[in-house]
């Protein structure tokens, strides 16, 4: 660059003169930008770079936080960027370590899951949780044994098709890979955009905690007089109560409070009209709320779909929440489902009653604390 008096790379090092605190800056962040460049890497600036008799304290603090972040429990992501350009890479972790790590995260995730993978084609097909999971999420289940430790971190050694990792949102060099959000497509951005705008609104609201599970109810509605047919059952279980009793409890005083859009784009031609708000895909983002059973379930959806550029502990989390989520939505419905899902509690919340009530909106609240925390992270990471 115009102003340099040398620049010279022999026998490990690289000697620039520089005069003023103007081109030491420059310097610095041409060589920032050569040192996670492609073609370079080095694992200690100081072993080959001399600033004639200049010394810059802020080259020095950037060596040690590098020799700090190769700990892999350092590792942090970063935001998704607005523009498609490739966010630098912060640190790299040797192979053995990301895959001892890779492989504990799978071992965490299949217990999770009961041990085993599922998919709509198993014995989890008509398992009262698992298949809603799997099923109506529709995803490919391999990608929750896949790694990611986020944004801005180089995994040394993974090649392209490595099993472990997923086959896209990665960029590859000799020396390994990294998720690289600049491979996103301009359709996916702007649905993420969008996802993020929906959970930055929703973060801060108040949550609400008065509509008892009442949306797989509404999913079966249907009054003696209705000239509707009969509804399609979602779930291939029998009812723990009559049809008379589904109505019954959707007729009572105060109808039917559902904030979810996706819950209520599933009620019954007849019960539709009984919500106190016509919810639709453009007015989501309007009422989409904290305390929702299902915006809660979604958390997971939503992470899902910014796989691989989010860490994969954070598919865990969410998966977790979204497990709970399904237990307290399916103890609280209509269908017997007790002694189905093996390791679960489904003894029923019968939100029949002013007790069973009061019992869910106990749990729905302890829910909304759990997902509080998570959600304000998925934020972050978005």
């Amino acid at each position: 660059q115009k102003g340099w008096s040398m620049v010279f790379i022999s026998l490990g090092f690289l000697r620039i003169p520089a005069r003023s605190a103007a081109s030491q800056q420059r310097i610095l962040q041409s060589f920032s930008r050569f040192r996670y460049s492609s073609h370079f890497r080095t694992r200690n600036p100081r072993h080959l770079l001399q600033f004639g008799s200049v010394t810059i304290p802020r080259l020095q603090e950037s060596v040690k936080r590098d020799r700090q972040h190769r700990c892999l429990s350092s590792m942090a992501s970063t935001s998704l960027p607005e523009t498609n350009e490739s966010p630098r890479i912060q640190h790299s972790v040797e192979e053995g370590l990301w895959r001892r790590e890779a492989e504990k995260e799978q071992a965490r995730m299949l217990e999770l899951l009961g041990g085993e993978m599922r998919s709509k084609n198993g014995k989890s097909r008509h398992h009262p949780i698992y298949n809603f999971i799997f099923e109506y999420y529709m995803f490919k289940p391999k990608m929750l044994l896949q790694y990611s430790p986020g944004l801005g971190v180089r995994l040394e050694g993974a090649q392209p098709g490595d099993p472990a990792l997923s086959s896209r949102g990665f960029s590859h060099d000799s020396w390994g890979a990294w998720a690289d959000p600049s491979l996103a497509k301009n359709k996916t951005v702007e649905s993420l955009r969008w996802t993020r705008d929906l959970l930055k609104t929703t973060v801060d609201r108040k949550p609400e905690l008065h509509c008892y599970g009442l949306h797989e109810w509404a999913m079966l509605y249907h009054p003696a007089e209705s000239k509707e047919k009969p509804p399609h059952k979602y779930q291939s279980i029998p009812l723990r109560v009559s049809q008379e009793t589904v109505n019954s409890v959707i007729d009572r005083e105060g109808g039917i409070r559902c904030t979810h859009f996706d819950a209520f784009r599933f009620f019954t031609k007849d019960a539709s009209p009984k919500n106190n708000v016509q919810l639709s895909r453009e007015q989501q983002q309007a009422y989409e709320q904290p305390g929702c059973l299902h915006a809660n379930m979604d958390l997971f959806k939503w992470t899902i779909k910014l796989s691989p550029w989010v860490p994969s502990s954070m598919l865990q989390d969410t998966l977790r929440l979204a497990i709970q989520a399904r237990v307290l939505d399916m103890r609280a419905s209509p269908y017997d489902v007790e002694g189905m899902g093996e390791g679960f509690d489904l003894s029923p919340i019968a939100i029949e009653t002013l007790e069973g009530r009061a019992e869910y909106k106990r749990l729905q609240a302890e829910l909304w604390k759990q997902a509080g925390p998570i959600r304000e992270r998925l934020v972050e990471y978005y």
